[in-house]
């Protein structure tokens, strides 16, 4: 497989053992490839910014600057297009620092007793961005954090979306998949891409994660 097909991922994470681990992991795939670690955010930024990896492992508790705002200051600058996709590393799956995580726009999260095959499965189904890696465990951690919005400003909140970009974003907020989401609108799959693509840069997004939680943080749906 040519080196430029490969996943590029940079490992972010103040534990030396755990970094040189999933960077040995990544670089035994044909499909991927570890171009750097980090061992903290403010290192992470300089390394992410020079080399432009399409996916960051991101430990979320580091000192200094800690992963939920070196997550934020990643996804701040550039374009969509250009930025890198964050999946969050954590001990725990039902924490507040997750949610903050999501929220600040990471595309998903695993905890550090993930199976090998669940590490690989979520950076390949991140870099496709079709999917939401480990969705039934996402849903019912955002479904906790209620939403308590009224009508009227539920409305407002997706204002600026078309008809079918807000049917498109109901969909993508119940966890569908790019291909269930053309057989419910019957489009295409490509047509799907550029419906979230539009929904992502009018509600100023960074993933289809956070379409879920923005869509229950304002009480858009419900699980």
């Amino acid at each position: 497989m040519p080196e430029t097909s490969k996943i590029s991922v940079v490992v972010v994470d103040d534990q030396p053992l755990f970094a040189s681990g999933m960077a040995m992991l990544i670089d035994a795939q044909d499909d991927m490839s570890c171009i750097a670690t980090a061992s903290d955010g403010r290192s992470a930024l300089a390394t992410i910014a020079e080399l432009t990896p399409d996916i960051v492992l991101m430990d979320l508790r580091m000192p200094g600057l800690n992963g939920i705002d070196a997550t934020r200051e990643i996804l701040r600058h550039g374009n969509a297009d250009d930025r890198p996709r964050v999946i969050v590393l954590t001990t725990l799956r039902r924490d507040d620092i997750v949610v903050q995580s999501l929220e600040a726009g990471a595309s998903a999260f695993l905890t550090k007793d993930a199976t090998t095959e669940q590490m690989l499965t979520s950076i390949r189904t991140v870099h496709s961005g079709d999917s939401i890696p480990d969705l039934a465990t996402t849903l019912e951690l955002v479904a906790e954090m209620g939403g308590e919005t009224s009508a009227a400003r539920q409305h407002e909140t997706i204002d600026a979306l078309s008809p079918r970009e807000r049917e498109v974003f109901l969909l993508v907020a119940r966890g569908l998949s790019n291909a269930e989401i053309a057989r419910a609108a019957y489009v295409s799959e490509a047509t799907v891409k550029t419906h979230i693509a539009a929904i992502l840069r009018k509600l100023d997004l960074r993933s289809r994660v956070q379409v879920v939680v923005f869509a229950h943080k304002h009480a858009l749906v419900v699980v």
